[in-house]
């Protein structure tokens, strides 16, 4: 009776992992199905979240909670390998 409860066991941990990878990769193709086909019902959706980006040039990354920094103009950028010698 114990094998047969530790084989359970065994089981469950080998489905649930699969599982779980399993669910992530169809949501995955089922996200860029829909992406490549302009679904309008992903606007609604409550499992995406939408970011309306108005004035960005084209190709911008959106970064959550990344923080603001202002770069000055005068600065000059030297090469990382001039650094290194």
């Amino acid at each position: 009776m114990t094998a047969l409860f530790l084989w359970f066991i065994a089981v469950l941990c080998l489905f649930l992992p699969s599982w779980l990878l399993w669910n992530a990769w169809n949501k995955s193709r089922k996200l860029d199905s829909r992406l490549m086909f302009c679904d309008p019902t992903l606007l609604e959706d409550s499992s995406v979240t939408v970011v309306s980006v108005i004035s960005a040039p084209p190709g911008t990354q959106i970064t959550e909670n990344a923080r603001f920094m202002v770069v000055p103009t005068n600065v000059q950028i030297q090469n990382q390998n001039m650094l290194l010698e």
